[in-house]
């Protein structure tokens, strides 16, 4: 589980945006790593949502267009991508 901040980072932010950007690298060594050892059948998902509704971003502005997500839509989403 990454996150968007480990993406694009942003203020205020900058020991959580690294350790979400740390997390996505490691998952994109592991998968080439496992494509050039021709492990095919391995299928690595990285989940980089937007900010979660967990009380971590209490008080934290967000647009209009890209309010919140809720808890239960982003376990959802997660779930799926990984199956």
């Amino acid at each position: 589980m990454a996150s968007m901040a480990g993406v694009i980072g942003q203020p205020d932010m900058t020991d959580y945006c690294a350790s979400k950007f740390g997390a996505i690298g490691l998952m994109e060594s592991l998968r080439t790593e496992l494509k050039k050892q021709g492990k095919n059948n391995v299928i690595c998902t990285t989940i980089c949502p937007y900010y979660i509704n967990t009380g971590l971003f209490d008080g934290v502005k967000t647009s209009l267009f890209y309010p919140l997500l809720k808890q239960e839509d982003v376990v959802n989403r997660t779930i799926n991508a990984i199956l």
